[in-house]
């Protein structure tokens, strides 16, 4: 345990000096109008950024620009961040609880809004906790208003301010702009960015557009197998009045062998997944006092999380956490002991659930991971108390994917 301890602290110092990967290339647009090249911390944000790191080159120390320093910020093509000072409704959310009040509860902020649509007409997103707003400019202007859509409840009731649609249809409307299209509008991006776009192409004056990445859950299929170091322990009754008798087994070396599915989720630049890996695993040491004796052979069925930290396109660092279920598939295992009657005794093995974690690193197709297995009960037979436990040194071979 020990040693699997200092993996991971080595793992994680690793990680801490390696960050800098991170930043990709962007640019920002300070107050004097100077747009600075530089390499951007790119964190995927959920909710709108108050501040964001940078280096000027590869070698630059790390800097940070905030909402009033910085006009804009962005990774081009990927997205583009703009400082506004605007007024901001933040009243009750529908998601959290609902308003009595119609109007909108006005608060001016300076804030980074997300650019959705650049053109003639601009559409902007602010996105907080329980918060979606969104925001618009026309012609340029510097002038960035909030379209308003608010739920509130009169007595029973809920009731919606939809003042967008009238917003849109006085300030944004263009030839072939519909009314009974604009009643059904829903105060989402699936709806408004294509009203804008349609906007801005009616006047022939889009802009290139800021196409996010397009990032898809995949599946990987892995060849594991690997190297266990195992002990294990038990208790062999004694006989009457007599106190149980301790039996340490020495540790022994087994080969193990798994075919890992590992779902990556798109959200959060692929770093989190979820592992399934059956794995075959055996443990048989040499026997020990009173005959005892631990025939155990056996497909398991670990589940788990991953969390990866990308050092490079084609080098990840991670670490994972899994459940070991007590179900697994025994090939003949066994317990055997000799109590002080002389009579041998054995018992089928039914075992319990147990946790084990791990880290690794990843490198094109091939891994490798250290992992630690907490202790396994082998049997419920009272007082027995047969556990085993385990440190695995795991190569892993990619054989397939679903990945672009």
């Amino acid at each position: 345990m020990k040693t699997f301890t200092a993996f991971l602290l080595l793992l994680l110092m690793v990680t801490q000096s390696f960050g800098q990967m991170r930043y990709e290339k962007g640019y920002f647009i300070n107050n004097d109008n100077k747009r600075i090249e530089c390499l951007i911390k790119n964190r995927e944000w959920q909710n709108n950024p108050t501040e964001f790191s940078y280096k000027i080159g590869n070698s630059g120390k790390s800097e940070v620009g905030d909402v009033n320093s910085v006009k804009e910020f962005g990774i081009d093509k990927y997205f583009k961040f703009v400082g506004a000072d605007v007024k901001i409704d933040r009243s009750v959310n529908p998601k959290t609880s609902i308003s009595t009040e119609k109007d909108p509860i006005w608060k001016q902020e300076k804030l980074f809004l997300k650019v959705l649509e650049e053109g003639k007409a601009n559409l902007y997103v602010y996105e907080g906790t329980n918060l979606e707003r969104f925001f618009y400019s026309v012609d340029g202007g510097k002038t960035i208003n909030q379209l308003v859509y608010k739920e509130y409840r009169v007595d029973m009731t809920l009731v919606k301010n939809t003042t967008f649609r009238q917003q849109l249809w006085q300030d944004l409307k263009y030839a072939d702009a519909n009314m009974e299209v604009m009643k059904y509008m829903n105060y989402t991006a699936k709806d408004l960015v294509p009203y804008f776009k349609s906007y801005n192409r009616s006047f022939g004056e889009s802009k290139p557009e800021i196409i996010p990445q397009e990032r898809i859950s995949y599946l990987n299929l892995k060849l594991t197998p690997g190297l266990n170091l195992s002990s294990g322990s038990m208790s062999i009754p004694g006989g009457a009045g007599k106190a149980l008798i301790p039996v340490n087994f020495k540790s022994n070396q087994s080969l193990r062998v798994g075919l890992e599915a590992e779902w990556v989720f798109a959200y959060n630049k692929y770093k989190w997944a979820l592992v399934f890996e059956p794995t075959f695993q055996s443990y048989k040491p040499e026997v020990g006092a009173q005959g005892a004796e631990i025939n155990y052979s056996a497909i398991e069925f670990p589940i788990g999380l991953r969390y990866y930290y990308h050092l490079s396109d084609q080098t990840r660092l991670y670490l994972n956490g899994f459940y070991v279920p007590g179900f697994a598939m025994n090939f003949n295992s066994q317990i055997k002991y000799t109590p002080d009657t002389n009579v041998p005794k054995s018992l089928d093995v039914k075992s319990s659930g147990n946790l084990a974690i791990g880290g690794g690193v990843d490198y094109k197709k091939f891994s490798m991971e250290a992992r630690y297995y907490t202790n396994r009960r082998l049997s419920d037979e009272p007082y027995l108390d047969p556990v085993y436990s385990r440190f695995s040194l795991i190569f892993g071979y990619k054989i397939f994917s679903t990945r672009q």
